[in-house]
């Protein structure tokens, strides 16, 4: 039997990996700072699939905590990187 929430997990999962591969390769690449700007993006999108996940889930204190984090991760690095 398939979990009802199993797309969002995945595409959870999908973007975690995507932003672990652009960390290292951010690593080795930091002539292009664009990488690691795109990483956190990524990793924001990560947080907001999961709050996707605990909103479906009736959780609404752990949704608004990943909604903040993902707001946070966004905010402070384009203001960083801009």
């Amino acid at each position: 039997m398939r979990h009802p929430h199993e797309n969002y997990i995945k595409a959870q999962l999908a973007t975690l990996l995507l932003a672990v591969f652009l960390a290292v390769l951010g690593l080795f690449q930091l002539d292009h700072q664009w990488i690691i700007l795109l990483m956190f993006y990524v990793l924001a999108t990560s947080f907001l699939f999961e709050a996707l996940v605990e909103s479906k889930k009736q959780q609404m204190v752990n949704s608004i905590i990943q909604l903040l984090r993902a707001l946070i991760i966004v905010l402070f690095t384009t203001i960083l990187y801009f």
